[in-house]
């Protein structure tokens, strides 16, 4: 039987399509395995970021699908494994069937992930009164852990109120910020390209936010193999810059639109747009 707290969450969303049932059961369930990574040690360890963290700590206007975490020491024996038990507990008491998926490969290197499925045939035909998905329908959520300290990272402790009243350990918003730039600029998009990237980074640059320059150096150095020394703001500007010019933007618009409601938002996002930001970024 569906859950009281998920079903008013679908209730609050107003939810009448399957793929805003999948979206909203998604982040239900995310916030739920926040909660219960809070009852434990694991936020002493480890802090949240990414698309994820935007959407829950700093009302970002789309969906997302993942949880991202950073240690924030390096910690090579770090196991999801300490941590499945209360989650999978923690979400059938909302009344979720959890499903962990997990492979030899995935505690290998330093990302570290787990997937968690939930069944939703049988809880979306309770909500809408008939079958909207394939009875074995799973919506999945793919948690990733890298276990190597980053440098020049800064934190916030970020208060989540639903499911529950407890803290999470959060990178901070120019950290956040520098994630997502080195992810406009170094993502590997072949075929896929992330326009849920370009979004993020209108949202930020919304907000007036200000960049971690160190973190962001640090990343791009990395990803690139540049001297830590040659990275500079006008690099990092000349490479937004090639990025926009070059990106295909019917496929960034369609990799957005399956995650945002509101499609205004997606059309004010053009390449004009995105290269006269550049000339106003800047970092802490």
């Amino acid at each position: 039987m569906i859950n009281n707290y998920v079903y008013e969450l679908l209730k609050q969303n107003n939810v009448n399509d399957a793929i805003t049932f999948e979206n909203v059961m998604r982040e239900s369930v995310q916030k739920i395995i926040l909660y219960a990574l809070s009852r434990t040690t694991f936020f002493k360890k480890a802090a949240f970021y990414g698309g994820t963290c935007l959407r829950i700590f700093h009302n970002l206007q789309r969906f997302s699908e993942d949880l991202d975490f950073c240690v924030i020491n390096d910690d090579e024996d770090f196991s999801w494994n300490d941590y499945m038990d209360t989650c999978i507990n923690t979400l059938e008491s909302y009344g979720l069937q959890a499903i962990i998926s997990s492979k030899p490969g995935y505690d290998e290197g330093e990302i570290r992930r787990r997937y968690i499925n939930i069944p939703c045939a049988e809880l979306a035909r309770e909500y809408f009164g008939k079958n909207m998905f394939h009875k074995d329908r799973n919506i999945s959520i793919k948690m990733e852990i890298s276990t190597a300290f980053t440098k020049g990272a800064h934190y916030s402790t970020e208060i989540l109120t639903s499911p529950m009243l407890t803290s999470v350990v959060c990178y901070d918003m120019p950290t956040l910020f520098a994630g997502k730039l080195g992810a406009v600029l170094n993502r590997a998009w072949k075929n896929r390209i992330k326009g849920r990237d370009f979004y993020d980074y209108v949202f930020y640059m919304s907000l007036g936010i200000k960049y971690n320059a160190d973190y962001l150096n640090g990343k791009f150095a990395e990803s690139t193999g540049i001297d830590l020394k040659d990275v500079t703001d006008e690099l990092i500007k000349e490479k937004l810059r090639e990025r926009f010019e070059n990106a295909d933007y019917d496929l960034v618009m369609a990799d957005i639109k399956p995650f945002v409601l509101e499609n205004n938002t997606i059309n004010a996002i053009t390449k004009d747009m995105l290269l006269a930001t550049v000339n106003i970024i800047s970092h802490e």
